[in-house]
C-alpha cells in the first residue's frame, strides 16, 4: 500500500443541497486532490444511506410514498435469490448499477473529465454503505434486521461487494490511472459492545472483509461515533475515518492495535473539522492546533509522529443535516487546515 501525501482532504459523502451542481462545485474547489461523488438525501429518498445501495436486491420491496423499504422472503424470494447468485457468479458487475435516480451526484465524473480538474486528482473516492449498518437498517417483512439473519447477512455482504466493484469499474473506465478509494460507511458500529447490540465480533470482521477484498484499490471505514477501534484496526482495511475532533481520545486507548495499523501502511482520516454545533466556535487556526495537539496525545503513546502526519482529513461526518451556508463553511474550513499544514 503507497500513500505518500500529508494532510490532503476529502469529504464523507452527504450535502444538504438538493441540486448536484451546487455540491459538485463546493467539492472541485474544496477537495480537488481526493473529489467524491456527493450524495444528496434531501433530494430524494431514494439518496437516503440504505436506499441508495439497495438497488437490484433480492425481494426488495419500496414504498416511496412512506418512504419505506424492506425484505420480503414470504413469497417469490428463492426464484430471486437463484437470479441474483447466478449474476455473481457470471460477475456481472452491470447488474449492480446505481441508476441516475439513486445517485443524481455521481454526474461529478463528467466534471472530473476537464484536463485542468483531472491533473490535480491524486485518487478518485466513492462510497459504499458498510454491511453492518446497511444490515442492521433494513429489515425483513416482521421488521427483524437482516443482518442478524445468515442467508440475508451473505446476501447483502455480496450486494455491497458488487456496489463497490461497480463503483470502482465505473472510476477505473473514465479515469484510468488515477487510483481509487472506497469507503464503507458504518454509523451502525457505533452500537458494537453496547447492551442493545446483538452484533458478533467474527460476523462484523468477516463482513467487512469481504467487502475489501471485493475493491482493487484503497478501502476505508468510516465511523462518525464512538466504537471498540480495535475491531476495525483488526480488519484489512487501509484507511481508518473517524470523528478526530470528538473521538481522538477514545482511538488513543487502543495504542497497540494503531502502532500495528499504521506500521503495516495504514492511513488515518482525521474528521478533524466538527459537523456538528461546534464548527460555530472553530475557525482553521484553532483547527490546525487541535490536529497538533492529536499527534502529541498519539505520539506520547509510543506512535511514530511520521506515521501520524501521513494523513488525510476530513469533516468529522457527512453535512446532510446541516443548513447549505454551515456545509460550505465546513468544505471551507477543511480545505483551509489541510493548506495551513501542508504548508508548514
Amino acid at each position: 500500500m503507497e500513500f505518500n501525501y500529508s494532510c490532503i482532504v476529502t469529504g464523507i459523502g452527504s450535502f444538504p443541497h438538493k441540486e448536484e451542481g451546487e455540491a459538485i462545485s463546493l467539492i472541485l474547489r474544496d477537495f480537488p486532490h481526493i473529489p467524491f461523488w456527493p450524495q444528496l438525501p434531501k433530494r430524494s429518498f431514494l439518496e437516503g444511506m440504505v436506499a441508495q445501495y439497495s438497488e437490484g436486491f433480492p425481494s426488495l420491496k419500496l414504498d416511496k410514498k412512506d418512504q419505506r423499504l424492506w425484505v420480503d422472503t414470504s413469497s417469490g424470494f428463492e426464484e430471486e435469490v437463484e437470479r441474483f447468485y447466478q449474476s455473481i457468479e457470471k460477475e456481472d458487475i452491470e447488474s449492480f448499477h446505481i441508476s441516475e435516480d439513486y445517485a443524481r451526484g455521481l454526474s461529478l465524473l463528467k466534471d472530473l473529465s476537464h484536463e485542468e480538474v483531472r491533473k490535480r486528482i491524486k485518487y478518485i473516492k466513492g462510497q459504499i454503505t458498510g454491511p453492518i449498518t446497511f444490515g442492521l437498517a433494513l429489515t425483513d417483512q416482521e421488521k427483524r434486521p437482516i443482518f442478524y439473519d445468515p442467508t440475508l447477512r451473505e446476501i447483502l455482504v455480496h450486494h455491497l461487494s458488487f456496489k463497490a466493484k461497480w463503483l470502482e469499474k465505473r472510476f477505473h473506465d473514465l479515469f484510468p490511472g488515477i487510483p481509487t478509494i472506497i469507503f464503507f460507511d458504518e454509523p451502525g458500529l457505533s452500537a458494537f459492545g453496547s447492551a442493545f447490540s446483538g452484533l458478533n465480533k467474527e460476523d462484523v470482521i468477516l463482513s467487512l472483509n469481504e467487502c475489501f477484498s471485493a475493491v482493487k484499490g484503497l478501502t476505508g471505514v468510516h465511523c462518525c461515533g464512538n466504537t471498540d477501534w480495535s475491531l476495525l484496526l483488526s480488519t484489512k482495511l487501509d484507511i481508518l475515518s473517524f470523528d478526530a475532533y470528538g473521538y481522538l481520545e477514545n482511538l488513543s486507548l487502543y495504542p497497540k492495535e494503531l502502532r500495528t495499523f499504521l506500521e503495516r501502511g495504514g492511513i488515518l482520516a482525521w474528521g478533524i473539522v466538527p459537523t456538528g454545533e461546534e464548527i460555530l466556535k472553530e475557525d482553521a487556526q484553532s483547527l490546525v492546533k487541535r490536529f497538533k495537539k492529536g499527534v502529541e496525545i498519539l505520539s506520547k503513546e509510543g506512535i511514530d509522529p511520521a506515521l501520524l502526519r501521513r494523513a488525510i482529513l476530513t469533516p468529522s461526518c457527512g453535512t446532510a443535516s446541516l443548513p447549505i451556508d454551515i456545509a460550505e463553511r465546513v468544505c471551507h474550513l477543511t480545505a483551509e487546515v489541510s493548506r495551513m499544514l501542508r504548508e508548514e
